[in-house]
Formats: C-alpha cells, structure tokens, sequence
C-alpha cells in the first residue's frame, strides 16, 4: 500500500474513533470543546481534499500533518477523563 494511503486511513480511523468517543459522551463534552474538535476535524477534511485534487506536490508530508491534527482533535475529545482535566 502507497504510504499515502496508509497515512489517509490512519486519519481516517482517528477521526471515526473521536467521533465515537463525542457520540458515546451522552452530552457532557460542552459547545466550546464541540467547536474546537469540529475545527480541527474541518481542516483534517481540507487537507485531504488538498491532497486528492493533487494541490500540493508533498501529499506525504501533508498527510502526517493531518494525522497530527486528527490525533490532537482525538485528545481533546479525551480532556473529559479526570486525568486530563489538571
């Protein structure tokens, strides 16, 4: 597999895996936090447009930044566990 793909599913499962978390949370994450993962999820979407109308001539480099961005919208969906609210 190219290891665009490979980072793109990665991205992808991040994503679906906070989605979960937001959807499990019964409404205790707050609008404020909603907005903020929502953000980062948006510009994990542009990325990956950017990267499939071959906007860009780095698609790899691209790719680990939106895995980045997935994984910090992941961890701000976990800021509701008492361990990381200090």
């Amino acid at each position: 597999m190219k290891k665009e793909a490979e980072l793109a599913l990665r991205v992808k499962s991040l994503v679906l895996e906070g989605m979960e978390e937001l959807v499990k949370d019964s409404g205790a994450t707050d609008d404020k936090n909603w907005k903020k993962v929502a953000e980062v999820y948006s510009r994990c979407i542009c990325d990956l447009v950017t990267v499939i109308a071959d906007e860009q001539s780095d698609p790899e480099r691209i790719l680990k930044g939106t895995v980045a961005k997935a994984k910090i919208g992941y961890n701000m969906i976990g800021r509701k566990q008492p361990e990381y609210t200090k």
